[in-house]
């Protein structure tokens, strides 16, 4: 049997936007779960009048060479007494938008978690690294 669950929340107070996903599969007396949540943060907004102002703009981010490099982390864990296991894995990074003359920043994160658990009930509703 699989069970798939959909969320999506979005916050303009805070400009931020949440899609999780949460699979279930319950087959031969194994339960296996994936997990999938993207989160994205607006944090900068500039707005340009001029074209020439953002080929400048762009110029110099390009010039700067101070991207900031995307943080990554994979971690595996496996119970041989009860025969859990876990792997989940989790980037951070950003970019920008340019949208009609508009900056945008945006902070992403996406988590990705399995789960593999062998006759144990499983909540969805559980975080994957928040």
């Amino acid at each position: 049997m699989r069970e798939i669950f959909i969320k999506h929340t979005e916050s303009s107070d805070h400009h931020r936007k949440r899609l999780s996903i949460v699979e279930m599969i319950r087959q031969d007396g194994m339960v296996a779960r994936a997990e999938k949540k993207f989160s994205y943060y607006i944090f900068e907004q500039n707005s340009i009048h001029d074209p020439s102002q953002l080929k400048s703009w762009m110029d110099t981010q390009a010039m700067l060479s101070q991207k900031k490099e995307r943080h990554v982390s994979i971690r595996k864990t496996f119970d041989n007494k009860s025969g859990t296991g876990q792997m989940a894995y989790r980037v951070i990074g950003s970019f920008y938008v340019v949208q009609d003359l508009h900056i945008f920043a945006v902070v992403f994160m996406h988590c990705i978690k399995f789960d593999m658990l062998s006759k144990l009930p499983l909540n969805p509703g559980s975080h994957c690294g928040e």
